[in-house]
């Protein structure tokens, strides 16, 4: 044994034949084995002199990215990113799916509204032929024909015009009630029948169809208007 062998020794140096022959002189030296704990206790202190420090996080990650179950643990989250690209995906389909079919419901309910109104004012201008008293009114104008029933006593009255242009998005026909002094009356709004070569329109006026002298029709802003302001499409004296 050498004087080298000791702290070879305490800082696992020597090979492992060394190593047996060293502890069994151990078992014999004192002062070998003093020595021995003198200098581990003096290896002891360096561990301890320096503060323990936290490994940055660049380093922790390019460590554990090189352990052997790294690679296995990312593929779940990548499995889990693809699926919630997927339910989003079919949530953004279900959404669109939902858009279209509530746009498509709100045009067969105003498709439904219209042939309803349809129904009502074709109905209204039959029961209005069977009554003995209505007058019949022609309508005249360019490139539109047409009817007028009055009915005085029941205070109604209905149109069915033929050749009614379509109107834009924005536009209405508005019906006036004409007075004495030439005053206008709103009587109510109404656009052409789609799909049908003449249109019918019923008026109920909350006033006395007697206090009136005439009718007329013109275009006006969608919402109508408190006074005529637009074209005049024609005009019926009673």
């Amino acid at each position: 044994m050498t004087g080298n062998d000791l702290p070879a020794y305490a800082i696992g140096a020597l090979d492992p034949e060394e190593v047996s022959a060293f502890e069994a002189h151990l078992q014999t030296c004192d002062s070998c084995r003093t020595e021995l704990a003198a200098y581990r206790a003096v290896g002891d202190n360096l561990l301890m002199a320096l503060p323990p420090r936290q490994p940055s996080r660049a380093l922790r990650d390019r460590l554990q990215s090189r352990l052997p179950g790294a690679r296995s643990r990312a593929r779940p989250r990548l499995a889990w990113s693809f699926n919630q690209f997927a339910l989003g995906a079919a949530l953004v389909f279900l959404l669109v799916l939902n858009l279209v079919s509530l746009s498509r419901l709100q045009a067969l309910q105003d498709q439904q509204a219209q042939l309803l109104d349809q129904v009502r004012n074709g109905q209204a201008a039959l029961a209005m032929l069977s009554y003995p008293n209505v007058q019949t009114l022609p309508i005249s104008g360019q490139n539109i024909t047409g009817t007028i029933l009055l009915d005085r006593e029941r205070n109604s009255a209905a149109l069915i015009v033929w050749g009614l242009p379509s109107l834009a998005e924005n536009q209405v026909y508005q019906i006036w009630l004409i007075d004495p002094q030439g005053g206008r009356v709103s009587a109510g709004l109404f656009r052409p029948e789609i799909g049908q070569p003449f249109t019918t329109e019923a008026l109920f006026s909350n006033q006395n169809l007697s206090m009136f002298v005439g009718l007329g029709v013109t275009v006006e802003p969608a919402g109508g208007s408190d006074q005529p302001t637009g074209t005049r499409v024609f005009k019926v004296d009673f």
